[in-house]
């Protein structure tokens, strides 16, 4: 073995689950969620579709900002269209075919609270969305199974 296949071996060795997301719940890392905790944490669950999308990036960051439409509220009340902010990182949400390319050809199932806004972020972030957990049950409608579905109903109507 070549003296540089060593060193990128060992450096590989030392950053662990690089490709993995930053996934960070309840102040657990790598937690896996059900539908039912997130229905309970979650301010408002929609069914919604991306109308547009806002790509952002400066020297220090990478940011988007979506545009949905709600197609079915299941919890909470939400505006009929509403705006999605995520960072261009390993703890962002996407909702994208692609790269830079909005997924306007299916619905989300999204678990959502108010974004946590702070004087660092973009003017965009101001009355945005952000999911629960980014790692958790939000996800394309289309790959939801029938008994989630069925459970999503059964949460919705006790509410």
């Amino acid at each position: 073995m070549t003296a540089r296949l060593v060193l990128a071996a060992g450096f590989l060795a030392l950053v662990p689950g690089t490709a993995r997301a930053l996934c960070y719940y309840h102040g657990k890392f790598n937690v896996v969620t059900t539908i039912d905790q997130e229905f309970r944490d979650a301010r408002w669950v929609v069914r919604a579709r991306v109308l547009s999308a806002k790509y952002v990036t400066t020297d220090n960051d990478s940011s988007t900002s979506y545009r949905l439409r709600v197609v079915r509220t299941l919890k909470g009340r939400m505006p009929a269209t509403f705006t999605f902010f995520t960072t261009r990182d390993s703890g962002g949400f996407y909702m994208d075919r692609g790269m830079r390319s909005a997924d306007r050809s299916q619905d989300y199932l999204l678990f959502l609270v108010p974004y946590p806004r702070n004087s660092d972020h973009p003017s965009e972030t101001r009355g945005a969305y952000w999911v629960n957990y980014n790692c958790g049950q939000s996800q394309p409608w289309p790959r939801l199974r029938p008994r989630q579905i069925r459970r999503l109903e059964q949460l919705a109507t006790r509410r």
